[in-house]
């Protein structure tokens, strides 16, 4: 083993992933006295999704009131519970369901005993449960930072883990890369907690951080573990398209959603038309992020979108003296409670706020949040013993439409696979590392590296942008997601064997051959999303087809389920799991569906 790596580590439990899930779990799982390791691509608190949340933490009315909170007296856990099945449109799986709801307040009271600060609560509405506990992204991860520095749990920075390693089905260690020295590690383990986020990254157009490219659920998939809803990708509608440098960034719809800004924007199209008027007259901008989604995406296919490929939001309307109380409670809040630090609070908003006094900005689709991925149980459990996941990386228990918290996912499934992975490993023995596994792992790493000619990483990750820009975006076809999945094949089948690192042979701080593992990442998780998507004959929550813009309960309300067996891939469909709430049937249009799920819970 020492002829084909730099070094060997032995721990009892390896967590992949440092921030809200990772971080999490670290901490829960420490308390057991168990060995853990953890491995992040970057800096723990500057890597990953985490840093860059909002970040509303989801609890319902009566656990908000036991926090200290003046949470709804109208609510309840079981409340909390209809409307994640129900605005799921029924897909979720409701046993990891009911887990998230009784989790929330144990996850939050955790963040707030560890020192993170808090500064608001969602008012109640008249007819909604208001369930948001604010803090932000920065303050967040801090916390988690703070507490891993303070617990003295090991961690590996700047270091990539570049797959599983399994021994007569279960997990036995990983191999990793650390990306400084360019040193190949291999560890020995009991257990793995998967953290590490979606897959943003396979599309261009996206609201994701840089390592975000699907490293876990990829390798998840290659050890042969079941991943689920890999069609179920989220796009936020109110993404910056232009100017170049601001691509990406969802700062006016974080703030979009705080009163009153929200009720006063309008959508428009290149000709001027308040666009939501013909999909929502009712609810305009406020409408449901998937409505807002579609309806500007078409507006673009129909070619009606503003120069730079998104659409406008627009507040010229507006008096001067109402935008000039937008900006001083936008740096208020800021500044006074946020204490966010960040580029888009301290420099954007308030740049943006003032153009738009005159200019209307673009905003467009970008890629925001995966809703499949590894599938797990309500124990944080995947089908390979002793491999556990949790957070964006994981899938199954959302249904069709993510509709609380990611931070709070991130919080409740961190929690639980640390309590129950030391309890795993007390039930096993160190499984040998099988070599050979070792030896491929590490060739078809280096294998970029030992090539002269061929394709570049960033050639490669051109045709994979235009695939997944062109043939799996937003609002899906079959005859787009034939070609589309027909092409990424040929992508990972040839076009992946010959890609080469141009620019140096040297593993030490070498970006380009650190792409060059993160493109098989992000190619197998589009592959599998674009050939799930097609066999999804309907249009459901965040999942729409032009083709079929029906959403049929009769036929379509199961979960596809999709895994790697014998170097094949193999695919079953199940019924969502039900605890308390039966599946509905019949066949409704998409906007009927919607509207159906998203009923205001009246509560006396």
């Amino acid at each position: 083993m020492e002829d084909l790596c730099d070094k060997i580590i032995s721990t009892d439990i390896l967590i992949v992933g440092s921030e809200g899930a990772g971080g999490h779990a670290a901490i829960e799982a420490s308390k057991s006295g168990a060995d853990i390791l953890i491995i992040t691509k970057g800096k723990i608190g500057q890597c990953g999704a985490s840093q860059m949340a909002g970040a509303d933490f989801n609890v319902d009315g009566l656990g908000g009131r036991e926090l200290g909170f003046e949470g709804d007296e109208r609510d309840s856990p079981d409340l909390f519970f209809e409307t994640l099945v129900r605005e799921g449109l029924y897909l979720g799986n409701q046993k990891m369901l009911e887990k998230y709801v009784e989790y929330a307040p144990k996850a939050m009271k955790d963040l707030i005993d560890w020192g993170m600060k808090v500064y608001s609560y969602e008012s109640a509405h008249t007819e909604e449960m208001a369930r948001g506990i604010i803090s932000s992204g920065i303050l967040w991860v801090a916390t988690i930072r703070k507490k891993v520095k303070e617990l003295k749990i090991p961690i590996l920075e700047d270091t990539m883990v570049v797959d599983l390693l399994t021994n007569e089905g279960k997990i036995v260690g990983a191999v990793a890369l650390d990306i400084v020295s360019g040193e190949i590690i291999v560890i020995k383990c009991k257990a793995v907690i998967l953290a590490t986020g979606g897959w943003h990254k396979a599309y261009a157009f996206n609201t994701g951080p840089e390592d975000l490219t699907g490293d876990g659920v990829a390798m998840a998939y290659r050890v042969g573990a079941e991943l689920i809803s890999m069609e179920m990708v989220q796009f936020c509608p109110v993404t910056m398209v232009w100017p170049p440098k601001d691509k990406g960034s969802i700062i006016l719809y974080i703030i979009k959603e705080v009163d009153p800004f929200g009720k006063t924007i309008k959508l428009l199209n290149k000709n001027g038309e308040r666009f939501m008027e013909n999909y929502d007259s009712t609810n305009l901008e406020q409408s449901t992020k998937e409505i807002v989604s579609i309806a500007s995406q078409l507006e673009i296919e129909e070619g009606r979108g503003s120069p730079h490929g998104g659409v406008f939001f627009s507040l010229k309307h507006t008096r001067k003296r109402f935008m000039d109380m937008l900006i001083k409670v936008a740096n208020h809040r800021i500044k006074n409670e946020m204490k966010d630090t960040r580029y888009e609070f301290t420099t954007l908003l308030p740049e943006l706020l003032e153009m738009m006094k005159t200019e209307d900005a673009e905003v467009g689709n970008g890629a925001h949040y995966m809703g499949g991925g590894v599938k797990i149980n309500e124990n944080t459990e995947t089908t390979i013993p002793g491999l556990f996941a949790a957070g964006e990386c994981t899938g199954g228990m959302w249904g069709a439409v993510r509709v609380a918290s990611a931070c709070t996912e991130a919080g409740v499934q961190g929690k639980i696979a640390g309590e129950l992975a030391p309890k795993y490993i007390k039930t096993v023995t160190q499984g040998d590392l099988n070599i050979a596994q070792v030896k491929e792992i590490i060739n078809r790493m280096n294998g970029p590296l030992l090539r002269e000619v061929g394709i570049t990483p960033n050639e490669l990750q051109l045709k994979m942008h235009k695939i997944s820009g062109e043939k799996i975006g937003l609002i899906k076809n079959g005859k787009d997601l034939e070609e589309g999945v027909a092409e990424i094949e040929k992508l990972l089948n040839v076009d992946l064997q010959k890609l080469y690192v141009s620019s140096s042979k040297n593993k030490t701080l070498n970006f380009e051959f650190f792409r060059a593992i993160e493109l098989r990442n992000m190619l197998t998780c589009l592959y599998l999303s674009a050939k799930t998507s097609l066999l999804r004959e309907e249009s459901r929550g965040e999942f729409y087809r032009k083709d079929y813009t029906f959403t049929d309960n009769d036929k379509w309300l199961k979960t596809i389920v999709i895994k790697r067996k014998d170097g094949k891939t193999e695919i079953k469909f199940e019924t969502p799991t039900i605890t308390k709430i039966s599946l509905p049937s019949g066949k409704l249009t998409y906007q009927e569906a919607i509207g159906v799920a998203t009923a205001s819970l009246k509560r006396d």
